[in-house]
């Protein structure tokens, strides 16, 4: 790549990296349960679809090459490692709910609650788990592996760009989580949720395709999601 290339692809990559952090403090911390603070949700969640898409063929003047059926080796190969990593991480994740700090966890119950009221979705909470597992996890997918890691894997050696792409990732979850739990505990949570960001990266690049990280990540909500649901007594 030229300079100029350069210069432009690192111009697209770092504000996805850090916007998502900035409005999740917005509307969550700054201005939660607002109809503000819900239409910067809503606002960044739109952003999530246009600007891997704008900044690609306006900014980079490149084409779309998402891949999401097919990818080396077989397609077939790659289910079955999305749904070994995303059932891996779904048995660890209960396991956790077993543990000391699964009580930290059912401490949070009732600010759940409060927030999911606050965003209007109570009454929904099953189309919004769902929405959010399911349609949300492919948009996810295309902005942070496709989009984020797929272009800081041109710009830094592979070890980095993974790490990177997590971290940001995992930014913004540090911040949400951080409304419903103790600090330290947001931060362990977040951290978890940026390794999951770093397989799921790794998955991508090991076969040039979305679908095994986007149905690992499917999974991997839904459990997050009844989790939710029950400690809301949804379930």
């Amino acid at each position: 790549m030229t300079s100029l290339e350069i210069r432009k692809r690192w111009t697209v990559v770092l504000p996805a990296m850090i916007v998502p952090f900035l409005m999740s403090w917005l509307y969550f911390v700054i201005l939660p349960g607002t109809a503000v603070g819900n239409g910067l949700y809503t606002l960044m969640k739109i952003l999530l679809v246009v600007w891997p898409v704008l900044a690609t063929r306006v900014v980079l003047g490149e084409r779309m090459t998402l891949r999401l059926w097919e990818g080396k080796p077989s397609t077939r190969q790659v289910v079955l490692e999305g749904l070994a990593l995303g059932f891996v991480i779904l048995v660890l994740m209960l396991g956790l709910m077993q543990t000391p700090l699964g009580e930290i966890v059912q401490d949070g119950a009732a600010r759940i609650r409060t927030r999911v009221e606050g965003m209007g979705v109570l009454d929904h909470f099953l189309a919004f788990a769902l929405f959010l597992s399911i349609v949300h996890s492919l948009i996810e997918e295309v902005y942070w592996r496709w989009f984020v890691y797929g272009n800081l894997r041109l710009l830094t050696r592979p070890w980095i760009s993974h790490l990177a792409a997590a971290l940001a990732f995992s930014a913004h979850h540090i911040v949400v989580l951080s409304q419903f739990f103790p600090v330290g505990m947001a931060i362990f949570l977040g951290l978890c949720v940026g390794v999951g960001g770093a397989l799921w990266s790794f998955l991508c690049s090991r076969h040039q395709s979305l679908l095994g990280a986007w149905i690992s990540h499917m999974i991997v909500d839904l459990g997050i999601m009844t989790i939710g649901a029950r400690l809301m007594d949804l379930l």
